[in-house]
């Protein structure tokens, strides 16, 4: 069985009130939630209140999802909600126009190395939030872009421009450090 299957079967049965699916979630997902809230909040202030309302409303809440295989896009887009719902971030993006996306089409991709790895964690600390938060959606937690698209509530072409330029600023952090 594959990890898709996997997946919607673990959903499918916590959907019916499995316990054990539902701790197999929870074991499965939990660090990466709080890896995802911190970095998306900025500090460990609050992260395991918000960890703990995130659980709260997938549990009172899993059983309206219709579709299990859009389980981990609706847990991101829970905890989003929750950070930003209990005003712990500002949202500071402004929406760009489609001369910035004609812009963005045209430009390549930047790419990072694996030897990297520690100074693109220390960089994306000092991202503003949305950046972090694509990124970490991204490549930390490696989810697809109509997965991203769904958490952020964004169109596919909005998506890449925010993800372009958060690349953008992370390698300006990548390059001050490296002087």
């Amino acid at each position: 069985m594959d990890s898709d299957q996997q997946m919607r079967t673990l959903v499918s049965r916590a959907q019916q009130g499995d316990r054990r699916a539902f701790e197999v979630l929870f074991e499965q997902f939990q660090p990466r939630l709080r890896y995802y809230v911190r970095r998306l909040s900025g500090s460990d202030n609050h992260t395991d209140d918000i960890l703990q309302n995130v659980w709260l409303k997938v549990i009172r809440k899993i059983d309206s999802l219709s579709d299990p295989q859009a389980f981990v896009a609706w847990l991101y887009t829970i905890a989003r909600r929750e950070v930003y719902g209990q005003g712990r971030i500002k949202d500071p993006f402004v929406e760009l126009t489609d001369e910035h996306l004609e812009q963005v089409a045209g430009n390549g991709e930047v790419t990072f190395d694996a030897e990297d790895a520690t100074w693109i964690h220390r960089a994306l600390a000092r991202l503003r939030p949305r950046q972090r938060e694509i990124l970490t959606l991204s490549f930390l937690e490696s989810l697809s872009h109509q997965e991203i698209g769904q958490v952020l509530g964004v169109n596919p072409g909005t998506l890449r421009s925010r993800l372009f330029y958060a690349k953008q600023a992370l390698r300006q952090e990548l390059e001050r450090n490296h002087e």
